[in-house]
C-alpha cells in the first residue's frame, strides 16, 4: 500500500485555513469547556446552559473540534475531553490560547505588512506604546500575558537548572530575573550556591515577598537594576533568560556590555534562548522570531548571531548547551 501523497494545494490550504481550528479552539478555552469536561463527559445542552450559549451553534464548533482530535464526541452528542483539550485546561495552556487570540494581537498580527514594509514594530504602530509599557496601562492585558508566558518558563527553568553544571559558581545573578521562578529551580538543584534577582523596583518589591515565602531566604536576594544603565557586580555568573531576544541589537550590545563590566576575568555569562537552527527545517523559535518582532523590534537568533552580539559586547562565544525543544544556554566567557 503506497502512502497517500498530499498536493502542494491541500497542504497550503490547511495552512490558509489554519484559523478555522485556531480560533475555535481559542473559542473553547475562552468558554472554559476543558476546564469543565475534566470532571466527566456532558452532553450539548448541559455545556450549552453551562457557558451560556446558543446549543445548535455549540454543537457545530465541538463536532469541528472533535473531527480535529481536541475533543471527542459519543452517541446522544455527548463530548468528553482528549489529551488534546486536557491541554488547554486553567493552569496549562488555556492563556497561551487566550492571549494568542486576543483582540489586541490579532490587530498586531494583522499589521505584518506594515512591519515588512518598514522595519518597525506594528505594536507600537497601533498602540502608540512600547509593548511592555502598554501592559503597564492594560492589567488584564497583562495578566493573561505573563500566565500564558509563565507556563513556558516554567518547563525552561526546569531544563536550565538541570542541564547546566553550575559547579565552580558560589553566587550568580539572574539579570532581568522577573519573580524569581528560575533562580528558584537552579538554587534548588545547586544547595550551596547564593543566587541575586535584579530586576526593577517595582518588581523587587514584589520579589522579597516571594522570597520570604521560599524559604530560601539564606540564599537569595533581590536587587534593583535597569540592565540598560548598570548591572550589579561581585558574582560569579551572571543569566539572561529570554531577555536578549526582547531587543535589537544595538539594545542588547549594551545589556552585554555592562553585564560585562559587572563580571570578573573569571567570571561566566549565561544566555538561555532558542538558537535559530540552520537550513529549512521546522523550528518554532522561526515563527517566534516574527511575534517579536511584531512586538518590538527583537528577534530570535543563530548561533553566528550570538557570537556576534558577545564579541561586540567583550565576550568570547565559548559553547551552546541544548537544553530541550527551542531552548538552549549560550556560554559565554571574558574575552
Amino acid at each position: 500500500m503506497t502512502q497517500e501523497t498530499v498536493s502542494p494545494e491541500s497542504q497550503m490550504m490547511k495552512f490558509i485555513l489554519g484559523k478555522w481550528i485556531s480560533k475555535p479552539i481559542h473559542a473553547a478555552a475562552k468558554l472554559g469547556i476543558p476546564d469543565i469536561l475534566a470532571k466527566g463527559g456532558r452532553n450539548i445542552d448541559d455545556l450549552s446552559e453551562m457557558t451560556e450559549t446558543h446549543p445548535a451553534s455549540l454543537y457545530r464548533m465541538m463536532r469541528a473540534l472533535s473531527g480535529v482530535g481536541v475533543f471527542a464526541e459519543s452517541e446522544g452528542r455527548i463530548f468528553a475531553n482528549t489529551p488534546l483539550s486536557e491541554c488547554l485546561k486553567e493552569n496549562r495552556l488555556r492563556s497561551a490560547s487566550l492571549m494568542f487570540h486576543s483582540d489586541w494581537h490579532d490587530r498586531m498580527w494583522d499589521n505584518l505588512l506594515y512591519t515588512l514594509r518598514t522595519g518597525n514594530p506594528a505594536f507600537e504602530a497601533i498602540f502608540g506604546d512600547r509593548a511592555f509599557d502598554w501592559f503597564e496601562k492594560n492589567p488584564d492585558e497583562a495578566r493573561v500575558f505573563h500566565e500564558a508566558n509563565s507556563f513556558k518558563a516554567a518547563f525552561s527553568h526546569r531544563v536550565i537548572a538541570e542541564v547546566y553544571d553550575f559547579t565552580g559558581i558560589t553566587t550568580i545573578t539572574d539579570v532581568g530575573g522577573g519573580f524569581g521562578g528560575l533562580m528558584t529551580e537552579i538554587l534548588k538543584v545547586n544547595p550551596f550556591m547564593k543566587g541575586i534577582v535584579a530586576e526593577l523596583p517595582e518588581t523587587v518589591r514584589h520579589l522579597n515577598e516571594i522570597i520570604k515565602k521560599s524559604g530560601l531566604e539564606s540564599r537569595m536576594s533581590a536587587v534593583e537594576c535597569d540592565f540598560f544603565k548598570e548591572v550589579p557586580g561581585g558574582s560569579d555568573a551572571y543569566l539572561l533568560s529570554h531577555i536578549i531576544h526582547d531587543w535589537p541589537d544595538e539594545k542588547c550590545v549594551t545589556i552585554l556590555k555592562n553585564c560585562r563590566k559587572a563580571i570578573g576575568p573569571d567570571g561566566r555569562l549565561l544566555i538561555a534562548e532558542a538558537v535559530i537552527p540552520p537550513g529549512n527545517a521546522f523550528s518554532i523559535s522561526k515563527l517566534l522570531d516574527l511575534e517579536v518582532l511584531l512586538m518590538g523590534g527583537g528577534c530570535e537568533r543563530t548561533e553566528e548571531e550570538f557570537y556576534e552580539l558577545m564579541t561586540k559586547s567583550g565576550f568570547r562565544l565559548s559553547r551552546i548547551i541544548p537544553a530541550g525543544e527551542n531552548i538552549s544556554v549560550i556560554e559565554g566567557i571574558p574575552a
